[in-house]
């Protein structure tokens, strides 16, 4: 008899592109916009702080600047160690063996990847063929297979595309599960949930410090909901999730809104720019509400071929086979990009 759990032994694991780079734009990180000197802000604060104890277990100050960010109770919120933990937390609190989680296809592949963890079944409805999606088909699915979870990645990764509002309104208005809808790029588009969620027994929000904040590097994310909700996920979370050092950066870089605001209109400029480029190569873009920008090329490994040039992206394969997504960088990054590719296609065409 095998140790391993069968929903475990042939689960892949997330590979990470740990090629060496110039310029990487294949993970979606935003710009280092608040501690240039980070070691000198840290330092400060951990001779302060009292190492041998424990961090806050709840989070309370970083929960208050949250509750300030977004204009809601802290009482509302959860933080962690990410997006990712906060989906986990959702698949420990709800998920029972078979429970069916349902979603969009394609999407963010972790939402897969809990559901085989916590012996859930992941059921994925296709979207358009222009990656738009149809939410009456969603809840048509809903409606016929009852799952227990529905997940939309809003706006999606990989796709760029967002749902607007109403529609998910529309979707909490005709099932009965627990609806999350994954916020992790939203403020580089508009129509947040969170304003909703005390209007709603059954939606939780998740967000991330990761991409419009740009610190990817201490791992912050949290969820908001009803009181009820939250109360449940209490239970589940593991005490003290998460450390001092993580607070601290997070409380910080959110009182500082204005950076955040800034930076937010610097991305959406230099999408712009960047779609545009793009529009006028030999490849198929598709529009963008988040910080990077799907696309296909008929170029076969066009990304191994970036690769020598020092440029990292992102592929995909099997149903999205010859699909890619490039980060939004800098006007620097960007041309570089830009540059690499066009040098490409005119190899490619001899």
């Amino acid at each position: 008899m095998g140790i391993i759990k069968d929903n475990i032994r042939n689960l892949e694991g997330y590979k990470i592109n740990k090629k060496p780079y110039r310029i990487k734009l294949d993970a979606n990180e935003g710009k280092n916009i608040f501690f240039q000197d980070i070691s000198k802000e840290i330092m400060g604060f951990i001779k302060e702080m009292d190492i041998n104890l424990y961090p806050d277990a709840d989070s309370f100050l970083l929960r208050t600047e949250i509750g300030k960010y977004l204009n809601i109770n802290p009482d509302n919120i959860v933080a962690g160690n990410g997006s990712s933990e906060m989906i986990e937390l959702v698949m420990k609190t709800f998920i029972d063996k078979d429970d069916i989680i349902l979603s969009f296809i394609p999407t963010f592949s972790m939402y897969s990847v809990f559901s085989k963890i916590y012996s859930g079944r992941f059921v994925g409805v296709n979207s358009n063929e222009d990656f738009s999606t149809d939410i009456d088909v969603l809840i048509k699915k809903a409606k016929e297979i009852k799952p227990k979870v529905i997940f939309l990645c809003n706006p999606n990764n990989p796709t760029g595309y967002l749902i607007n509002k109403n529609e998910i309104k529309k979707l909490l208005d005709n099932v009965e599960c627990i609806v999350v809808v994954d916020e992790a790029y939203i403020e580089f588009a508009e129509g947040s949930m969170v304003k909703d969620i005390t209007q709603y027994k059954n939606l939780i929000v998740l967000r991330t410090l990761s991409k419009a904040l740009g610190l990817a590097a201490i791992r912050l994310g949290y969820m908001v909901s009803n009181r009820h909700i939250i109360d449940t996920i209490n239970k589940v979370r593991s005490p003290y999730n998460l450390n001092s050092i993580s607070q601290y950066i997070g409380v910080k870089a959110l009182q500082n809104k204005e950076k955040i605001f800034e930076y937010i209109e610097e991305v959406k400029e230099e999408r712009k720019y960047l779609y545009e480029r793009l529009m006028l190569l030999p490849v198929e873009p598709y529009p963008s509400n988040t910080n990077f920008i799907f696309f296909k090329s008929d170029i076969d490994k066009l990304d191994k071929k970036l690769e020598q040039d020092g440029i990292l992206i992102r592929s995909f394969s099997e149903d999205l086979e010859g699909y890619y997504r490039v980060t939004v960088g800098n006007r620097w990054e960007n041309l570089e990009f830009i540059k690499s590719l066009k040098e490409i296609i005119k190899n490619e065409n001899g």
